[in-house]
């Protein structure tokens, strides 16, 4: 005999709605919600209720139920993460059948008031679906699944009332996969009558949000950041001596097949961090071996930014996102995102406070308040694109992509105007990066018109023009010495040039040893206590290493330097390095001055006997006019 089911038990069907991997970057989507519609493949509509004649609604049909919102902003992620349940008033074996299917439709709106559940007027991201019983007939449930998301369809002239849009994009068969998926599962919840007499409602939903903060660890390697900061190191450079030109190689980094798009050495110098794509290396200096991996953004790396603790750093992202990092000698790593609305290109770093800057031209600040950043502060006063930011104790300037700069105070957490900056002959030029000087006094310009300048923050005038280089269409990166007295730039071309920042005077470069065919971005640093230089080159199709210079008298190996400058000169920029002149050379210059001025005269004769016949024709002139 089968056991009867209790009166006081009645069996729902729960469907929770846990979280999606990464969603495709799109400025529409800013707090997406999960549209649930249960449906009866043999009619392809809305399951039927089990009893029309016990509800007090007109719709005989299962209506779809929408999960809340996942705030990006508020929550300071990226990645929704639900953790919703959903209960549906109906007999859990009524719904679980083999005619029966599930589908999710992730939707986002614009506004501030979300459109009903029935209309069209959804931005429609991505939508998945499910069989609670599979054609093998084992039932989907009781356990977590992880469902395929697919693109959204056409829209349909005609809206039928009964069927969601989704089942004529399932009916099509015609499915393109979405680049992300979807954790679900499909649970029997038991609730007793009084339960259910309280709550026997149309779109009966209990809502019980698990919010859970976790803690983003990063992928780590077994090496220890403990391990680099104990150690005692002696650098090169002694205080106050100015930086020399790297002319040897030391290592070669291959972090990935792109190459790097950013790269930075911590205030400490016992740190370096590489973006390259979407992840950022932390290698240790100076062993170069590889301490963490940060895996947490979905486009491309713009900035790195280092605090002056040494353990904390900003990245800013095309995935509209800057996130802070907390390096922990646990070999784990704290991570919180800071959502924007656009691209994010630049940003700085100092004790309690992060200015970053975006796409839509809006310069915001962050203060950190029990470990979490907040928003404090929006300004709109740039008129294109934020481009870069340097900052130097209160003083902060801002860039963007009109040539336009701006003079901040940071007081108090809060910056206030102190002046707009307008260079006429960058009006309306991309500014790639800005650069102050050690000393505070100047300030370092790079510009999309091959051209980097030396401004005089006092008068605001343009005292230097550092030419040789290439940057007319892509970003490529700069950096001043922290001696203040040699500037270093990256070429679209792939090199990287160096000149004297007080003269402007181009001293060598270093070469191009990828081949380059077409204009790629390039990023370069120097050491902070060493003459030590680190530059790559980001090559998305083609494998390109990190290279990292050190300055040494006798050099060993090549790292493609080439000078342009006079010997006297180089011996004063480079180092010690004894050039003897003998008799002998001076013998060999004049015998090849002498060889000089015998290929000169061939070409003198020429000349004469051109002469001549020009006077010939003057005089030939003159007598037929006399005639």
């Amino acid at each position: 005999m089968k056991k009867k089911k209790c009166k006081s038990e009645i069996h729902r069907l729960e469907i929770c709605v846990h979280r999606t991997d990464a969603l495709k970057v799109d400025t529409r989507i800013k707090h997406p919600s999960v549209i649930i519609y249960i449906v009866d493949m043999s009619t392809w509509e809305y399951f039927k209720k089990e009893d029309v004649n016990a509800t007090n609604h007109e719709n005989t049909f299962i209506d779809p139920i929408r999960t809340k919102e996942f705030d990006f902003k508020f929550h300071k992620k990226i990645i929704p993460n639900w953790d919703e349940k959903i209960i549906f008033t109906e007999q859990y074996e009524h719904i679980i059948t083999e005619n029966t299917v599930i589908l999710f439709e992730i939707v986002d709106f614009s506004g501030n008031i979300h459109p009903p559940i029935a209309v069209n007027d959804w931005h429609r991201i991505a939508w998945a679906f499910i069989k609670p019983i599979g054609s093998n007939g084992i039932a989907n449930t009781g356990k977590q699944i992880r469902i395929q998301l697919y693109k959204p369809g056409p829209k349909l002239k005609v809206f039928h009332k009964n069927q969601p849009l989704i089942v004529h994009w399932l009916k099509k068969g015609k499915l393109k996969k979405y680049p992300s998926t979807l954790y679900i599962s499909l649970n029997k919840g038991i609730y007793s009558e009084v339960m259910e007499s309280e709550n026997n409602q149309r779109d009966f939903i209990s809502n019980k949000s698990c919010s859970l903060q976790k803690k983003l660890n990063s992928y780590s390697i077994s090496s220890s950041l403990e391990t680099c900061q104990s150690c005692d190191i002696k650098w090169k450079r002694f205080p106050g001596q100015k930086c020399k030109i790297p002319n040897s190689e030391i290592v070669k980094l291959q972090p990935n097949l792109e190459g790097c798009m950013y790269l930075k050495f911590s205030y400490d110098g016992l740190k370096l961090a590489v973006a390259t794509g979407k992840y950022v290396c932390i290698y240790s200096v100076p062993e170069y071996k590889l301490l963490k991996q940060l895996i947490g953004h979905q486009g491309l790396i713009y900035t790195i930014r280092w605090n002056n603790d040494n353990n904390n750093l900003i990245t800013t992202s095309s995935d509209y996102t800057a996130c802070v990092w907390t390096l922990k000698n646990n070999n784990q790593t704290d991570f919180q995102i800071l959502p924007h609305p656009s691209y994010v290109y630049c940003a700085e770093y100092h004790n309690d406070v992060i200015i970053t800057g975006c796409y839509d031209s809006i310069l915001r600040l962050w203060t950190s308040t029990c470990s979490k950043w907040t928003l404090c502060q929006e300004i709109e006063l740039h008129k294109g694109f934020i481009t870069s930011i340097a900052q130097l104790n209160s003083m902060v300037l801002s860039a963007d992509s009109h040539g336009m700069i701006i003079d901040w105070t940071l007081i108090n957490n809060r910056l206030e105007v102190r002046r707009i900056i307008s260079v006429p002959e960058i009006r309306q030029v991309i500014i790639s990066n800005i650069i102050l000087h050690p000393a505070g006094k100047r300030l370092l310009i790079q510009t999309r018109d091959s051209i980097l300048r030396m401004m005089d923050l006092y008068t605001t005038a343009i005292i230097q023009w550092f030419r040789g280089g290439v940057n007319n269409k892509v970003q490529t990166g700069c950096v001043l010495s922290p001696c203040g007295n040699l500037v270093f730039s990256c070429g679209e071309d792939g090199l990287v040039n160096v000149w004297e920042a007080y003269t402007a005077k181009q001293l060598a470069f270093y070469t191009n040893r990828q081949n380059l065919l077409s204009a790629t971005s390039g990023a370069v640093d120097y050491h902070p206590y060493d003459h030590i230089i680190v530059f790559g080159v980001y090559t998305p199709s083609k494998s390109s290493p990190i290279y990292i210079a050190q300055y040494k008298k006798d050099k060993e190996t090549d790292i493609g330097l080439r000078f342009l400058i006079p010997t006297e000169h180089k011996q004063k920029i480079f180092g010690n390095i004894n050039y003897q002149k003998t008799d002998e050379g001076c013998l060999n210059k004049f015998k090849a001055n002498q060889s000089d001025n015998q290929r000169v005269i061939p070409l003198v004769n020429i000349i004469k006997k051109m002469d001549n016949v020009l006077n010939s024709y003057k005089t030939n002139e003159l007598t037929v006019t006399k005639l």
